[in-house]
């Protein structure tokens, strides 16, 4: 007897996860997104019907509504500190009423149950959609790269409060009355609260370090974010074209602590394309192992902007002042046959601007050097000097990263 019951809820779980729609109907995971359960009957009024379900937000578009009790709410993530996968963050809510029948259900951190333990416990949730409600927000692992890898960069831990903070507010567009917020905290749970208590001012928010097994509201969360996480590395499909027969799907937990992790990146890797967007490429683990087994690569723009390397460098000042107070600027080639000009002596404030840019009151040579085909940074000087444009020709400008070192937002290309 203990056998067949222990083996009916593994086959259980095991439907469970392939019957998510909230993971079956996102895949391929290229783009970040959320998804909320429908608000528990029994905080509705009058027998209300059902949240009505969108597949990208779930949120209720029309009136907003307000219901019959005030809610507990916790949040936490799974999948933080992985080098490949989505990264997942989730509430979970209940009446203040019910709190002690949360507790009841043996809920706890997920990292201390066994993962046929937090599938039956996700299932026990389901099941008791009455008066329990939960939502999670998957974070892709390309978006996770691209945020990381940008130039002004965009903090993992800043997409951690991102992801929290609009949990809270999609749980208050569905009308729920959030009493009280537990959190597992990120970074400095007093800097983190003090501003979740900025944004959310009246409701009751507690941040704490390990708050997923201080507080069962936080436990189910992490169930929830946990089993979601899992469920899309299990189903996982690649975006990429005519790869699932060349790469294998063993690829452990993603820690890069997991020998199987470690193994599938070093086995895997393309020495032209890298990874799948399964990876996340602002982890230091895979930069190491793209520098030791993918070809190099070097990009314009670095050499172009590699140390040492200078606008101001293309000219040269002339040191002491003319008589007449003019100084002089000439260009450092010979080549371009520019000729001197001079400039009026300007103000202390003018002189000091000069100062710093040096190059900018350079001699730009006339429109048959420019046909001949000047050097991109004489362009950006001159672009500079004119407020960002070029209009010496009719032209088109462009977004170009090359530039963006100089403090450039466009370059004119002929």
């Amino acid at each position: 007897m203990d056998k067949q019951d222990n083996s009916e809820p593994e086959s259980d779980v095991e439907t469970q996860k392939i019957t998510l729609s909230h993971v079956v109907d996102h895949l391929p995971v290229i783009q970040s997104y959320s998804h909320y359960s429908c608000v528990p009957s029994s905080l509705m009024h009058n027998k209300l019907p059902e949240t009505p379900s969108d597949t990208s937000t779930n949120l209720i578009k029309t009136k907003l509504r307000k219901y019959k009790e005030p809610v507990c709410l916790g949040v936490d993530e799974a999948g933080r500190g992985p080098v490949l996968g989505p990264m997942v963050y989730a509430y979970a809510f209940v009446p203040i009423s019910r709190k002690a029948d949360l507790k009841n259900l043996g809920v706890d951190d997920s990292k201390v149950l066994k993962e046929d333990e937090r599938d039956r416990l996700f299932e026990v949730m389901l099941k008791n959609e009455d008066w329990i409600g939960w939502a999670v927000h998957v974070c892709s692992p390309r978006d996770i790269s691209e945020s990381m890898l940008r130039k002004v960069k965009y903090s993992l831990n800043d997409i951690a409060h991102d992801a929290t903070i609009g949990l809270i507010k999609g749980a208050q567009k569905l009308g729920l009355d959030v009493s009280e917020v537990f959190i597992d905290t990120v970074g400095d749970p007093k800097k983190y609260q003090t501003k979740l208590e900025g944004i959310f001012p009246g409701v009751s928010i507690t941040v704490a370090k390990k708050a997923d097994s201080l507080y069962p509201v936080v436990s189910a969360a992490s169930i929830c974010a946990k089993v979601t996480r899992d469920a899309i590395l299990s189903q996982w499909k690649y975006c990429e074209k005519n790869i699932e027969s060349k790469i294998e799907r063993n690829f452990g937990s993603g820690y890069p602590s997991d020998p199987n992790t470690t193994r599938w990146l070093r086995d895997n890797v393309d020495p032209i394309f890298g990874y799948p967007q399964l990876i996340r490429f602002s982890w230091s683990t895979c930069e190491i192992l793209l520098n030791k087994h993918a070809v190099s690569v070097r990009w314009p723009d670095e050499e172009e902007n590699r140390p040492g390397q200078d606008i101001r460098g293309f000219f040269k000042s002339d040191p002491a002042p003319s008589d007449n107070g003019k100084r002089k600027l000439r260009s450092s080639s010979s080549k371009t046959g520019g000729t001197k000009r001079t400039r009026t002596k300007k103000s202390a404030m003018e002189e000091e601007e000069e100062a710093d840019l040096q190059d900018e009151d350079a001699e730009i040579s006339s429109s048959s050097e420019t046909e001949a085909g000047e050097s991109a940074k004489v362009i950006a000087a001159k672009m500079k000097r004119n407020g960002g444009e070029f209009t010496s020709k009719p032209s088109l400008i462009v977004r170009d990263p090359l530039f963006a070192d100089l403090g450039l937002q466009h370059i004119t290309h002929f």
